[in-house]
């Protein structure tokens, strides 16, 4: 394979290749194998550890980021297995030290629990393990029955006083057990006048100045978060255009030209890779990791889609909506990003929608179209099928093609704008009403395409 460029890789032997390549220095059969698992690599809750070590062992960042991101996706389901009971100490302390966990804190003090009592770690470890929970989160009925007379509580006094502590603060009483929805964000404003393309409107709601990006990609562009990053792609100056701004050092570079041109396409991230999806010009899709060098094209919608709106769904992403064939739609289309294939739900939008824009909380998913429709719908994954319900519809006001929403806390927060004005209006999904309240201006002006959520630990 290395002295005559074939490639005989598959499902059977790509491992003992990979281990052969790596004793003997192959790189370049090394690639052929990455390439393969990149393509053909399907994650279960049964294996994203396997190839997460594996992963590791190989050096391969984005499969093991890939894996990693896949079991703490599914955190609840990889929990309720005892898989969690395999993890090393070392791997156990990576998953607790993540913000994004989209599962009720009560689940990962189980995992914990479960952990523990398997492997019997020392006094320190114990104690370590604990202060990573947010003990503060978790059901105080879960703690009594489940833990407060465990024997890592009974008998580590420094582990008691923790838990005593947690059950006499107020927030057990708050209603709120999850981590994910505890992180306050920040709103990074895709808010186009030249080379400013992006404006943060922070947890304290005030407005905080984002430097210039090195280029210009004209306007229409899309971004999607990723990590620490925002990553923006296409625009009508600079079609096959990829910046990218590090929200913690605050800096922008350049990345890897797209494959194709696009403008007024839309974005995903899932699996720790990043996705541009559709445009006026192209069917196609496009995969780029964090670590790799180029966009590669790697699904095909069959039609035109601009100013769609894309959700990820597990290892599935969503197209909703936009524009098909000069006409608004209703289509919802599936993109499996593990098989490569796109396929059309039988569920619809209950809107044909020239342009969509939204915010994603699942299983909650909130949209406002160009005619100012509101919607709300719930999107789950049920060992692979997509479900889709719709809960609700109603009417506001249209803000066009220059909007991008936020949902709070039952409502939606809209940055609208253009170069004469940019401001935010507040809408209560429940009571179908817009709230009467003045937010700060922006300081700059453009035209506004999306709003990125960000952590505030992460956007400091």
């Amino acid at each position: 394979m290395s002295l005559c460029s074939v490639d005989l890789v598959n499902e059977e032997n790509c491992v003992n290749i990979l281990d052969a390549c790596e004793m003997m220095q192959l790189d370049n059969v090394k690639d052929l194998c990455h390439r393969y698992l990149k393509e053909s690599l399907v994650l279960n809750i049964d294996n994203c550890l396997h190839w997460w070590r594996l992963m590791n062992r190989y050096n391969a960042t984005d499969l093991s980021n890939r894996a990693v991101s896949y079991l703490t996706e599914n955190l609840t389901d990889f929990v309720e297995r005892e898989n969690i009971v395999h993890l090393s100490k070392t791997e156990l302390l990576e998953i607790l030290s993540k913000d994004d966990l989209k599962c009720k804190e009560d689940v990962i003090m189980k995992g914990v629990m479960q952990w523990l009592e398997r492997n019997n770690p020392d006094a320190d470890d114990v104690k370590h393990i604990f202060e990573m929970i947010r003990i503060n989160l978790v059901d105080p009925k879960f703690l009594v029955e489940n833990v407060v007379f465990s024997k890592f509580v009974l008998d580590h006094d420094s582990v008691k006083l923790m838990i005593t502590n947690a059950m006499r603060c107020q927030d057990l009483t708050s209603g709120c057990n999850s981590r994910f929805h505890n992180t306050r964000v920040d709103l990074f404003v895709l808010q186009y006048n030249n080379t400013s393309l992006l404006s943060c409107f922070t947890s304290e709601d005030t407005w905080e100045d984002v430097p210039p990006a090195p280029v210009d990609p004209g306007w229409r562009y899309s971004a999607a978060s990723l990590g620490n990053k925002i990553y923006i792609t296409g625009g009508d100056s600079r079609r096959k255009c990829t910046l990218v701004y590090d929200v913690c050092r605050r800096e922008w570079k350049t990345g890897p030209y797209l494959e194709e041109q696009r403008y007024w396409h839309c974005m995903a991230t899932t699996n720790s890779n990043v996705y541009a999806i559709g445009s006026k010009y192209s069917n196609t899709i496009e995969e780029m990791s964090e670590c790799d060098t180029r966009w590669q094209v790697v699904g095909d919608l069959k039609q035109n889609r601009e100013h769609a709106f894309a959700s990820a769904v597990g290892h599935n992403i969503l197209v909703m909506g936009g524009r098909c064939g000069g006409s608004g739609s209703d289509i919802i289309q599936c993109f499996n990003t593990a098989t490569r294939c796109v396929s059309n739900l039988s569920s619809r939008l209950p809107y044909r929608s020239v342009c969509v824009t939204g915010s994603v909380h699942l299983p909650d998913v909130y949209l406002l179209d160009y005619d100012g429709n509101v919607m709300h719908v719930q999107v789950t994954d049920s060992d692979g099928e997509i479900k889709i319900q719709v809960k609700s519809t109603r009417k506001w006001r249209s803000f066009e093609y220059r909007v991008g929403v936020s949902w709070q806390n039952g409502s939606l927060l809209s940055f609208s704008g253009d170069y004469t004005n940019c401001e935010i209006k507040k809408y209560n999904v429940v009571e179908g009403k817009e709230e009467n309240i003045i937010f700060p201006k922006s300081p700059k002006r453009g035209y506004v395409y999306g709003v990125i959520p960000m952590s505030s630990k992460t956007a400091l």
